[in-house]
């Protein structure tokens, strides 16, 4: 049994399994071939494709397993006050490069 906790990604040989716990809120992408998996606390299983991913919702057991072979990689989610303030500057930057002029509104002096 191994483990992932990478933000690189990782591949799967054939018949290779990959399992954790304690992934809530992290999210699995596979990145090559395609892979199976099974998270305990969300029902049914999974098949991932190259470019799919999800999102886990469970501390659970996670089970991955190349089908044949496969790569996979696992990104933690960013706090939200983080990700909150990254897109305010994006948004705020943005905006600064397409303020008015100083001399006012549509050329009025102020």
């Amino acid at each position: 049994m191994n483990t992932l906790l990478s933000n690189q990604a990782s591949p799967l040989a054939a018949g290779e399994i990959v399992a954790f716990r304690g992934a809530r809120g992290s999210y699995l992408e596979c990145t090559q071939g395609m892979v199976w998996l099974t998270i305990e606390g969300q029902p049914g299983d999974f098949y991932l494709e190259q470019g799919s991913g999800l999102r886990i919702e469970s501390n659970g057991l996670v089970l991955i397993e190349g089908m044949p072979t496969g790569e996979i990689r696992q990104t933690r989610e960013v706090p939200w006050p983080i990700h909150w303030t990254s897109r305010l500057l994006s948004t705020l930057q943005f905006r600064k490069s397409f303020s008015p002029r100083k001399s006012g509104v549509c050329g009025h002096s102020l």
